[in-house]
């Protein structure tokens, strides 16, 4: 990238000018009158050619040996990587392939919509959506919705309740979605300094450490599922015990205030649900080794409530790091 030096000049009264380099008009292929994008950030301006569009049509080429798994993980990767329009074009037909694709879009991607399809080809239509869901939103929603989910792990749990458990699995989906989401807005915004400002962001720092904390959610989300997995695998009731039950309320309050110090810029906030997480999960790997615990179902549940509280950990440090990047912090 090439770095311009110009003198600011004035013409007449009020107005001030900043000659364009011709090289780099000529690159652009502007001519006289064409208007260019001048973007205010903290530090100084940008000045752009063009709107805030991702990036153009990428295409995924399947060959005959592709397994459908392969074709979605394909087609994933260039959603996360922020491109507008994605085409995937087959050698031959292949409606299960096609069929596990849709679904997959369905279940798990946000503001994709099939715009054509063939028993050879599918393409696909990635909305701009960072002004009608912003990145915090996202957060705030994917948060709720784990935390929601580890309490009724727990409980499905204790009451070997199959059909809550069920339910609580299908809600992972829509953690999946909005994770997603997240790194594909991350991606974008890393690269247009235009949408990083539309998402209110004030540096790529920003976008690496959302997107860590997406993860941290949608993992934390990934031990609920286990806790219900594990539910439908042994069919029967554990003892109740107030232990867990009380563990586990103190677990869905932290994580909450994690998602939350994410939300608020407070230092000191986030700093204090950080010890809060990490004195829980000591708590939690305490119950593990204590007798009565040694049966594989609580040492799976108390094992992904330990994680999760960890997440939650991670979670509050990645709020200080977002905090912490003013100029001064005073402690």
């Amino acid at each position: 990238m090439e770095a311009y030096v110009r003198r600011i000049q004035r013409t007449g009264k009020s107005t001030y000018t900043v000659s364009l380099p011709k090289s780099w008009v000529e690159r652009m292929g502007l001519k006289r009158f064409d208007e260019v994008q001048i973007v205010e950030f903290e530090r100084g301006l940008m000045v752009f050619v063009g709107g805030l569009e991702a990036d153009d049509e990428a295409e995924v080429a399947v060959g005959e040996s592709a397994e459908p798994e392969t074709v979605v993980r394909l087609f994933f990767s260039k959603y996360l990587d922020g491109y507008g329009k994605i085409k995937v074009q087959f050698n031959t037909a292949s409606p299960q392939a096609i069929g596990m694709l849709k679904d997959c879009i369905r279940r798990w991607l946000v503001g994709v919509e099939i715009v054509e399809e063939s028993s050879t080809q599918l393409v696909a239509q990635c909305l701009p959506m960072h002004d009608k869901l912003p990145v915090k939103t996202s957060i705030e929603r994917m948060g709720g919705i784990a935390s929601n989910m580890i309490g009724d792990a727990v409980t499905s749990f204790l009451g070997a309740d199959e059909e809550l458990a069920k339910e609580v699995l299908k809600r992972d989906d829509e953690v999946d979605r909005f994770y997603h989401f997240v790194v594909r807005q991350m991606n974008i915004a890393v690269k247009d300094q235009r949408i990083l400002k539309s998402l209110n962001l004030s540096s790529p720092a920003d976008c690496i450490s959302y997107a860590l904390a997406a993860k941290n959610i949608e993992r934390a989300a990934d031990h609920a599922e286990n806790i219900c997995r594990k539910v439908l695998s042994i069919r029967r009731a554990p003892r109740q015990d107030e232990k867990i039950v009380k563990l586990s309320a103190e677990l869905v309050n932290v994580f909450r205030s994690s998602v939350n110090s994410l939300l608020i810029p407070d230092v000191f906030f986030a700093d204090k649900t950080l010890r809060n997480a990490e004195q829980l999960a000591g708590r939690i790997e305490q119950l593990q080794a204590q007798p009565g615990y040694e049966s594989s179902a609580h040492q799976t549940v108390l094992g992904s409530l330990k994680r999760v509280a960890e997440y939650a950990a991670d979670l509050s440090e990645t709020a200080i790091n977002l905090s912490g990047r003013a100029v001064k912090v005073t402690a």
